[in-house]
């Protein structure tokens, strides 16, 4: 009876043994596919990530070409030669801008020495008045313009008309 006892425990041993073999092998087999899906799922992302970047990488060379197209267009538009002839330009506008500004200082000394000539004469008090508050208000313009040029503001003809002459008073005798 040993031996039988032993033969069927054997057996049974042998048995369990084999029953956890297969148990392990359908567990591997479930897991190698379930693994088998996932690598799939990595390489498909893979590829996707492939793909994205090949995308990328035109759409760089196509805002590369754009962008050095685009700097070919403003280099053959805009030359050394024509940069020359604005500068040119600019030269020949601020010289005219210094000329203007010669002949206004010269044309107000003249208005000055006529003022002071009919000062001289004793004409028209009231028109010597008004020159001489043209004169002082041109003057504060110039120097104004002169001060800061770019900040010119003009005051428009009907405020200058507008502005009070005052006269000396009456009992002052010249």
């Amino acid at each position: 009876m040993g031996e039988a006892l032993e033969k069927i425990g054997g057996s049974v041993i042998n048995l369990v043994l084999g029953a956890l073999l297969v148990w392990v092998g359908q567990t591997t087999f479930r897991h190698a596919g379930v693994l088998a899906t996932v690598d799939e799922k990595f390489a498909s992302i893979d590829d996707e990530f492939v793909a994205a970047e090949k995308r990328h990488e035109s759409l760089r060379k196509w805002l590369e070409n754009v962008v050095t197209e685009m700097k070919d267009n403003n280099r053959s538009q805009f030359t050394a030669k024509e940069g020359d002839k604005l500068v040119a330009q600019i030269r020949q506008v601020e010289s005219a801008a210094l000329e203007l500004e010669r002949q206004f200082a010269q044309r107000l000394q003249d208005l000055e020495l006529r003022l002071v000539a009919l000062q001289a004469t004793g004409q028209n008090s009231q028109q010597v008045a008004a020159l001489q508050a043209e004169v002082a208000q041109l003057r504060g313009a110039i120097m104004h313009v002169s001060a800061a040029p770019e900040a010119i503001q003009y005051q428009p003809t009907a405020a200058v008309s507008q502005q009070p002459v005052y006269l000396p008073p009456v009992s002052t005798r010249r």
